[in-house]
């Protein structure tokens, strides 16, 4: 009769163990994107040449370069691809303000300025350009970059800035 019983409290045993169960979440997540274009020719440095500036035309406060044109160009474009966007970034200014990028090089108290040809804004870290892509499967984003002080007092020496756009296809 012992024996029964422990056989039973064991049958008991495993039976409660085979019984319990665990609920488990599987979580799949991804995201279908629009196929990139083909940026600058497949070059994916832009170079802009502001030239030489006379330091004596930017003496006074709120003194500016001649604007100097480019493009941001895409080609090649598939046709799920319906537009691109264009995310600036780089250092700030801290004289100038947000919307100016940071010098790097020799001269002082100048900072450069990108601005939005078509809207005539400037394009600061964090700002963004939007354009549709065109039935012929290209889109250009003509900007210009510009030399401006804000304090004035620019010294003699070089203009380096580095503004990386990060490129989003929806």
């Amino acid at each position: 009769m012992t024996l029964n019983i422990i056989a039973a409290a064991f049958a008991c045993l495993f039976t409660a163990g085979a019984a319990a169960t665990d609920a488990v979440s599987i979580a799949v997540k991804g995201r279908i994107v629009a196929s990139p274009c083909v940026f600058n020719g497949g070059n994916s440095v832009v170079n802009v040449s502001l030239g030489n500036m006379q330091a004596q035309n930017m003496v006074t406060p709120a003194s500016a370069s001649t604007p100097v044109p480019f493009s941001l160009t895409f080609t090649d474009c598939p046709a799920a691809t319906q537009s691109v966007t264009a995310t600036f970034s780089g250092t700030a200014d801290p004289v100038a303000g947000t919307n100016y990028y940071k010098n790097s090089g020799s001269a002082t108290n100048i900072a450069l300025g990108i601005i939005e040809t078509s809207s005539g804004s400037l394009k600061g870290p964090g700002s963004s350009v939007t354009q549709n892509i065109a039935a012929d499967r290209t889109a250009t984003m003509n900007m210009q970059a510009i030399a401006w002080s804000a304090s004035g007092g620019v010294t003699p020496g070089t203009i380096s800035v580095a503004v990386v756009a990060t490129l989003e296809y929806n």
